[in-house]
Formats: C-alpha cells, sequence, structure tokens
C-alpha cells in the first residue's frame, strides 16, 4: 500500500535501487516526527530559532518543533523527485535526527 502511493506520487523515480533508501529515509523522518511530537510536552511554550548576537527570535514551541520534520521530509521528497537518493543522505538524515535532539535537550 505505501509502495504503490509513493509510486503515484512520485513516479518513475522511485526505483528497486532508490527504494530501500526512501524507506530507510522516512522511517528516520517518521522517527522524527514521533519525537517531536513527545518533545513538545517537555519543551517550553517559546523556543528560540534564530538569535543575531544578543537577540534571540523564538517562535511558539508548537510551531517550532515541527521544523526539522518537515524540512527533512521537503528534502527527502525532493531528492526522490531527482534521482538524487544515495547512502550519504541517510547519514545526513541521521545526523540531523542527532542535531535535533541535542536542540531540543538543550533548549528544554
Amino acid at each position: 500500500m505505501i509502495r504503490r502511493f509513493l509510486k503515484n506520487i512520485l513516479g518513475e523515480n522511485l526505483t528497486e535501487n532508490n527504494e530501500k533508501l526512501a524507506a530507510i529515509n522516512f522511517s528516520i523522518i517518521l522517527l522524527m516526527f514521533v519525537i517531536s511530537g513527545v518533545m513538545l510536552f517537555f519543551l517550553p511554550d517559546q523556543i528560540p530559532i534564530l538569535h543575531n548576537g544578543a537577540t534571540d527570535y523564538p517562535v511558539p514551541s508548537v510551531l517550532g518543533v515541527w521544523l526539522f520534520p518537515i524540512i527533512a521530509l521537503i528534502i527527502n521528497i525532493t531528492f526522490i523527485k531527482q534521482n538524487r537518493l544515495s547512502k550519504m543522505n541517510s547519514a545526513i538524515f541521521g545526523i540531523l535526527l542527532i542535531v535535533m535532539l541535542m536542540f531540543y535537550f538543550s533548549v528544554m
């Protein structure tokens, strides 16, 4: 069912070789969404997204917590559309997951 859904959305760019890498990337992104949903209960009301020296730019944690997973999802779909999936992309998504966790723990 998921394979058919992805083939309908992504077309022929989802080949047999890319299918395994796409599944790994989507599982990392799904894990990012789950962790973000859980961490939402433990984070303060406002989390800083940008800072310029002494000036912080906070956003509500309800919005800011979904920033990492949504960006990762858009990048993964773009890589699949361009037929540019590789093991390096999966490693970068794993690193992004670790960076996301470090950011959440530093904000708590």
